[in-house]
């Protein structure tokens, strides 16, 4: 039976032509030719079957399917996409006879057909019936099943859980009495509850927790070894029993005894930086000498030599660590973190010891040394650097100086400085470029610690602060302007937990300086008054809040990463200049230069989740608005005042971290198009941003990684009164002006630097209405559909 597809009264752009047909039939059968290749059996030994796949049934919804999935012992080659096995394939091109470089290229990248194996299906089947028999499902039944066919194999374990132990009564067992009271005070926090199944994982995880908790009041020889559970089943229910051991020590004469678990008093803390690489390893310090100094200090003993970067008073601030006080291994941890973040001291580490034997004591005092070796105070360093500034490739000279403590205290004071050329597009089609140049002069002063402000020590030693000074100095010779760029900033940074950091920019002043503007550039300019008013010379004296959120650190499979930002510039500047400007008319100027106003906004959420060791799938969504107002509401040549951020704080999208199927700023606002400009350097920036992004990575081969992208969003402008039809931002229509990209990428991941190269194809694009590119004719080819992104690092 067939189906008649009748187009003839079809507008003809929206029929898809026989051309749009081929390339369609071609696609799929290269799609065909693929998995064909990448599913051969070429190298499975006759009589024997390539694992195909494994499959999970379970009939209980509270066991997960992935939870379970580690367990199955042999596992079919990787896949991307989850069909397509790119390894097999490339170990499938080899010939085993040859011994050659390509055939061994071939070999070590590719991967060897899995054969499957009874014998390893048999153990899958042992250690999920195991895995789920620990959780409390002792009357667990399973079975596989495995189908043969065209000399591949496909198996199934078929899981029956039965019904689970669940625990009924908890009872503690513990006859030292300050452990019981430390325990049983604790047991809010506890891991085991009524209710829950008799699972040895979660009874591991309290053993340690109890672990931790005892050796944070002291209990520095405690050992999760110590506890132990016992229980009684009736009718699958459990009274579990945790069981901690008496302690026992040896006496003089070889007895053991039983005596109650003695507590941990830090007697003596010496902080031992008289160190070598080689004396750290073997626990011992350089021998005395003039030059080492020994210092005795309230919170400890410092061992110190007279050149050595950082003075003792600050370490000091970074120790949690105090003399008469009991043993607590969070101020152990939290030392350590201190220390590190101090960067000055390439190693820390930390030695327990009890000066003495004592027996009889329930109270013993321990000696704690920390040692430390540090950096060299100051590096110099040259380095070439291939530039991704804009989307434009270029190169450029490095010259870096870092000194880790400028006056002793641990302020890392870094100059650098930067000269680069770069070969700047000029046409939309990105096929001739121009040259700029672009020098570079920063300084900057970390301290670790905040200034201009009163804090307790507290908050010190709980938050880590640090204040940061910066100056900046840029000059840019664009192919249509000349622009000087002039910053300045002070600022707060502290961590308000393990994954939350905060920075705070009281003071961040910013003036930009433009001159030699090129006459067709500022013609194209006068077109709009509002783009006008981003590039004329202005100072920006703004305050700003930056909070971040990264689970990276602690989970490194799947986590969420969230960065909000608030910023406002303008507010208080401008009451001074108006109290002392009177009725003056706008804009004000201060120090002969006008100042902006406005405030700006935005969130950044991405989500990273792992599928396996080979793929990861990461989502990103970006929203962000500015507001204009005041003194940045300027006049145009027909008397209209038209709001106006500086160039520099607004949103653009395309580029290698944005809409990979659009060039840097060649993307709206909205569905505006500019029939008037120059085409020489695409400058399309709005107030609002809205983007959201999908990316697929996989890894290749070597260092390579692939990656395929879907990228949705664009930009807007927020006045009603924008001369440019189409830029503004309209909850009517705006969902109409979304654009949308696909694409393919690799990564070479050089563990220092990863360098990253996208091809991005337009799918939907809002300009002028043009909706579906393949619905629509094109003007100057498709091949302005597609764009070429490289840079550096990840996008998101």
């Amino acid at each position: 039976m067939g189906v008649e597809l009748k187009t003839e009264n079809r507008k003809p752009k929206h029929q898809l032509g026989v051309k749009n047909h081929t390339w369609c039939h071609w696609i799929a059968g290269m799609l065909i030719v693929l998995l064909n290749a990448c599913n051969s059996t070429r190298y499975v030994p006759k009589d024997e079957y390539l694992l195909n796949s494994s499959h999970i049934s379970i009939d209980n919804r509270d066991v997960s399917k992935e939870q379970l999935s580690p367990y199955i012992r042999q596992k079919p080659n990787k896949k991307i996409l989850g069909f397509i096995r790119f390894h097999l394939w490339l170990y499938n091109k080899s010939d085993l006879e040859k011994d050659n470089k390509w055939n061994n290229w071939l070999r070590k990248n590719g991967e060897e057909p899995v054969i499957w194996q009874q014998s390893m299906t048999n153990r899958s089947r042992e250690q999920l019936s195991l895995s789920l028999k620990n959780r409390g499902y002792y009357y667990v039944r399973v079975t596989d099943t495995v189908k043969l066919k065209k000399k591949k194999a496909d198996v199934f374990y078929n899981i029956h859980t039965g019904w689970a132990y669940t625990v009924e009564k908890i009872k503690y067992s513990i006859p030292d009495s300050s452990i019981a009271r430390l325990i049983l005070a604790d047991t809010i926090h506890t891991l085991l509850r009524r209710g829950m199944p008799f699972d040895s994982d979660i009874l591991a995880k309290e053993r340690k927790r109890i672990e931790t908790h005892l050796k944070d009041n002291g209990y520095y020889s405690f050992g999760e070894e110590f506890i132990s559970y016992s229980a009684d089943t009736l009718n699958r229910k459990v009274v579990l029993e945790l069981n901690v051991r008496n302690h026992t020590e040896q006496t003089e004469d070889n007895r053991l005894i039983e005596t109650p678990y003695p507590q941990y008093r830090i007697r003596r803390l010496t902080v031992n930086a008289n160190l070598s690489m080689q004396n750290l390893s073997e626990r011992t310090s350089n021998p005395p000498d003039a030059t080492a100094d020994t210092l005795t200090q309230k919170t400890a003993d410092f061992i110190i030599p007279r050149q050595f970067p950082v003075k003792s008073s600050t370490i000091a601030q970074s120790l949690y660590i105090s003399p008469d006080s009991l043993y607590r291994i969070s101020h152990v941890n939290q030392t350590y973190q201190h220390l590190v973040d101090l960067r000055n001291f390439q190693q820390v580490s930390f030695e327990f010891s009890e000066p003495f034997r004592q027996n009889d004591s329930l109270i013993r005092d321990l000696d704690c040394q920390i040692h430390l070796l540090p950096f060299e105070k100051q590096s110099f360093t040259i380095e070439p650097e291939i530039t991704n500034s804009d989307g434009n490739l270029g190169g450029g000279i490095n010259l870096s100086y870092q000194n880790r403590s400028l006056f002793y205290h641990a302020e890392i004071f870094d100059l650098k400085l930067k000269g680069m050329i770069e070969a700047v597009s000029t046409t939309q089609s990105a096929l001739r470029f121009k040259t700029a140049m672009e020098y570079e002069a920063e300084v900057s002063l970390n301290i670790p610690k905040f200034l201009l402000s009163m804090q307790p020590e507290r908050f010190i030693r709980r938050y880590n602060p640090k204040t940061v000074f910066s100056v900046l100095y840029n000059y840019q010779r664009r192919p249509y302007y000349t622009r000087s760029v002039f910053s300045t900033s002070m600022g707060y940074n502290w961590r308000g937990s393990e994954i939350i950091s905060h920075v705070v920019r009281p003071v961040d002043i910013n003036y930009v300086q433009l001159k030699n503007v090129d006459s067709k550039y500022a013609a194209y300019l006068e077109k709009y008054p509002y783009l006008k008013n981003s590039y004329q010379t202005h100072m920006v004296v703004s305050s700003n809040y930056t909070f971040t959120r990264d689970l990276q650190q602690v989970k490194k499979d799947d986590f969420l990463f969230i960065r909000t930002s608030f910023e406002t510039a303008g507010l208080l500047l401008n009451t001074f200049v108006k109290m002392s400007a009177g009725d003056k008319q706008k804009p004000y100027q201060f120090l002969d230069n006008t100042y902006s106003q406005f405030i700006k906004g935005d969130v950044d959420l991405r989500y990273y989740y792992t599928v396996n060791a080979n793929n990861r799938i990461v989502t990103r969504l970006f929203a962000g608005i500015g507001l204009p107002y005041g003194n940045s509401r300027t006049g145009s040549d027909d008397g209209q005042f038209m709001a106006s951020m500086p160039f520099e704080k607004k949103y653009f999208a395309g580029g290698t971290k944005s809409m990979r199927g659009w060039r840097l700023r060649s993307l709206g606002p909205g569905s505006f198009v500019d029939s008037v400009s120059i085409a020489a350097y695409p400058n399309n920036t709005g107030d609002i941003k809205l983007e959201t992004n999908i990316e697929y990575r996989f890894k290749l081969v070597w260092v390579m990684e692939g990656a395929l992208f879907l990228d949705a969003g664009n930009v807007w402008d927020t006045r009603r009164d924008d001369t440019r039809v189409g830029a503004n931002f309209d909850f009517k229509r705006f969902y109409r002006e979304i654009a949308l990209n696909t694409g393919f990428g690799l990564r070479f991941d050089f563990t220092y630097f990863i360098f990253s190269a996208d091809l991005g194809m337009k799918l939907f694009d809002p300009a002028n209405n043009r909706g579906w590119i393949f619905r629509s004719k094109p003007e100057r080819g498709r091949i302005r559909d597609f764009n070429i992104s490289i840079g550096f690092g990840y996008p998101f």
